[in-house]
């Protein structure tokens, strides 16, 4: 049932309708970020070449937007085993969990933020505002761009400024939220897809990924170290008794237990063949 939402009684609906209200307007967002596919992938593009020469991915905003980055790049250590993606939260730490709303107000904050982590030439700093006109974010991205820093905003107003100074926009647009004026609900979905995609895609390219399997996951607790045997098991098909040993013959290096098995070879030579490809499992096993 497709329900049309007048927000002046939105509080008389039942829980039923509230429920398939929220699902019809989130499918609502997905059509928008459809349209979106040309400029999301330009913008991974980018962030793959850019962290081929040694740049980073820095994800910086305020309130709900700062918090997602924060979500997605601190995932992509233990997943990917990579230090490329770094968040900036407007307020820092203490605003993760507590609201700092006059902290995105700070043009000079998003500055000095900025200056602490020193950017590199290859660095890219994606900048998240649902207006996109948060002015803690736009000096963020008028600074990088005036040190010749790549830059992508991720609004839901293609009209916004953010959107018209970034090197890359991505303006999935998004009119009205189901409460008015909470961009946590769909723009936060929309930034929370959108940022999966320019993670996960570039550490796919960037060969993290064999097949559609965390080739690079680090094994850090029980759950971990039995995904990493699972891995091994399955891209050597050999079995679970021997895939552990293999991986505790690496030293817990899934990538380094794969290359031994099939390259019969020692640790340290599968290190170093590893090497020789920028550790790209793909290129010594077709």
């Amino acid at each position: 049932m497709v329900i049309k939402m007048k927000k002046e009684n939105l509080d008389l609906l039942n829980t039923k309708d509230l429920t398939s209200l929220f699902l019809q307007e989130e499918e609502r967002t997905i059509k928008s970020l459809k349209k979106q596919k040309l400029n999301i992938t330009k913008a991974v593009n980018s962030i793959i070449k850019n962290l081929s020469r040694g740049g980073r991915v820095i994800y910086i905003g305020a309130g709900t937007s700062g918090r997602l980055g924060i979500l997605d790049a601190v995932e992509c250590k233990p997943t990917f085993s990579t230090n490329s993606f770094l968040p900036i939260i407007a307020g820092g730490n203490n605003a993760i969990f507590k609201a700092k709303e006059g902290a995105e107000d700070d043009k000079s904050l998003a500055i000095k933020d900025l200056k602490k982590i020193k950017l590199g030439k290859h660095d890219i700093l994606v900048g998240l505002s649902a207006s996109g006109e948060t002015p803690y974010t736009v000096a963020a991205i008028k600074h990088a761009k005036k040190q010749k820093i790549t830059t992508i905003s991720i609004t839901s107003n293609p009209k916004s400024t953010l959107s018209k100074i970034a090197n890359y926009k991505i303006s999935p647009e998004i009119n009205h939220e189901i409460i008015s004026g909470s961009s946590r609900l769909r723009s936060g979905t929309a930034q929370k897809i959108i940022l999966n995609m320019l993670s996960s895609i570039s550490m796919i390219k960037s060969g993290k990924v064999f097949n559609n399997l965390m080739i690079d996951v680090q094994p850090t607790n029980k759950k971990l170290i039995k995904r990493a045997i699972g891995i091994i098991s399955n891209i050597c098909k050999v079995p679970l008794n021997k895939a552990k040993n293999l991986f505790k013959k690496s030293k817990k290096n899934t990538k380094a237990a794969i290359v031994m098995h099939f390259k019969h070879c020692s640790l340290n030579t599968a290190n170093e063949l590893l090497k020789k490809v920028n550790f790209n499992l793909r290129k010594i096993i077709r």
